[in-house]
């Protein structure tokens, strides 16, 4: 830090600190509620801010004096922000007000040998959704920091790097990456990622969006259906992890295809048991007027697909837009079975939990088992072990059922173990060589093979 920034900061928290003085002065005192003094007042001296010695003292003074318990975190929030320092380790905080949420910039980097591994996972996943008669689009939402790095600080970080090598695949074809596409977009006079969110804009989903519709219809996307619906203010979700809810104004937008009139309805899954899903939201659009995308579709997505869903939900006659990136679920189930075209959206930063370490093909060959000629196999008893092997020029997959009546099982094949219960009884391993299947609780099992 500049040494003329620093006695200015240190002007700023002597006023700061009067704050607690201010409340005591008019009689108000906190209730105790620990069994020890309070934190004194600290000296406040040019030396101890730029030495940062001071922001711990201080963050102790301000929780123990404020009277109300948000103040004193909203004022310990800004003693750290003033002094340079992230009152929260999950928020990085950038140059011109902008902030990165930091488990994006700790993502590992990916050897060619990740990213041979990633391309080989999605294309399984296409493999096995087209083996079924439909078909599958995995689109990658960019994190924030791979489009916009300038504001960040100096970091050890793999995002661009990593966006880099994925952009540069040209197979499988399913996937669908728009970091260029992005960057240009930057140009445009509409921002598309929020300045104090991890999130994109309906502008930068928009991008999204003519990527995944084209992908469907060649030229089906229409730049001059969006419309504007008018400015907001948007609450980030990293100011409130930073005890500082903040807001910022964004052009909301959506598309609205001549001469179409869309239906919306919010629908509740349900397990294979009757039971109620109330973490997931399930969203129905259906279309008056001719469809760019005819049929129905299904569109899986994390909190990424909020923005998208206003932006891509006319091109289609029918869509369910699902707020789930895993197929495996027994709620899922229904929704897959009736989709003709299944559309997986995921932000980067997830890309490992989401498609890699849960193994996204073998997720919808457990959601589709019952769609695949299934050989051998048998039940396996609690304890045993069942020895399996890949088969070559094919996809090959175990897929493990809970037996009826068994309240859950704990299935095991290689580093992936899988807990199997009545409301998602069904799980699928990729066998790529010898491996060694295990269970704590009764099962079934049998065989899948895919033509590669």
């Amino acid at each position: 830090m500049r040494r003329p920034e620093a006695w200015i900061l240190a002007v700023i928290f002597v006023a700061l600190i009067t704050i607690p003085l201010v409340v005591f002065a008019v009689g108000l005192r906190p209730e105790p509620n620990q069994n020890r003094p309070p934190t004194p007042l600290p000296e406040v001296n040019a030396s101890g801010v730029l030495d940062g010695e001071l922001t711990p003292q201080l963050d102790a003074y301000l929780e123990d004096a404020l009277f109300i318990a948000p103040g004193a975190v909203a004022a310990n929030a800004l003693t750290d922000i003033a002094l340079g320092d992230s009152p929260s380790d999950k928020v990085t905080l950038g140059t011109n007000n902008w902030l990165y949420y930091t488990f994006s910039l700790s993502r590992p980097c990916l050897s060619d040998e990740d990213v041979a591994e990633f391309a080989g996972t999605v294309a399984r996943a296409e493999r096995a959704v087209a083996a079924t008669g439909r078909t599958l689009v995995v689109a990658v939402a960019p994190d924030k920091a791979t489009i916009i790095p300038e504001f960040l600080p100096p970091v050890d970080t793999c995002v661009e790097e990593v966006a880099d090598a994925l952009e540069a695949l040209e197979e499988p074809h399913a996937l669908i990456t728009v970091w260029d596409d992005m960057r240009k977009a930057r140009a445009d006079e509409r921002p598309i990622y929020f300045r104090l969110d991890t999130h994109w804009t309906n502008a930068g989903a928009g991008v999204m969006g003519e990527a995944i519709v084209d992908a469907f219809a060649r030229d089906g996307w229409n730049e001059d259906a969006i419309r504007e619906l008018g400015v907001v203010e948007h609450e980030g979700d990293l100011t409130v992890i930073l005890g500082l809810p903040a807001t910022e104004p964004t052009e909301e937008l959506e598309v609205a295809l001549p001469e179409t009139e869309v239906v919306k309805e919010i629908r509740t899954l349900q397990t294979p048991t009757g039971e109620e899903v109330t973490s997931v939201v399930a969203v129905d659009f259906s279309i008056d007027g001719a469809a760019v995308i005819p049929g129905h579709a299904l569109v899986m997505h994390d909190s990424f697909g909020w923005a998208l869903t206003p932006m891509i939900a006319p091109y289609f006659e029918t869509v369910s837009i699902i707020a789930e990136t895993d197929p495996e679920p027994g709620y899922m189930w229904p929704d897959l079975d009736a989709a003709e075209t299944v559309v997986h959206v995921s932000v980067q930063r997830e890309l490992h939990e989401t498609i890699l370490e849960r193994d996204l093909g073998a997720g919808f060959v457990a959601a589709y088992a019952d769609s695949f000629d299934r050989t051998d196999g048998g039940v396996l008893a609690p304890g045993a072990r069942a020895e399996v092997d890949g088969r070559s020029g094919f996809d090959h997959y175990v897929v493990v059922e809970l037996e009826a009546g068994s309240d859950s099982a704990e299935v095991r094949l290689g580093e992936r173990t899988v807990v199997l219960v009545p409301d998602s009884p069904r799980t699928a391993f990729t066998i790529g060589g010898p491996a060694t299947l295990t269970t704590s609780d009764a099962v079934e099992y049998s065989f899948i093979s895919i033509t590669r």
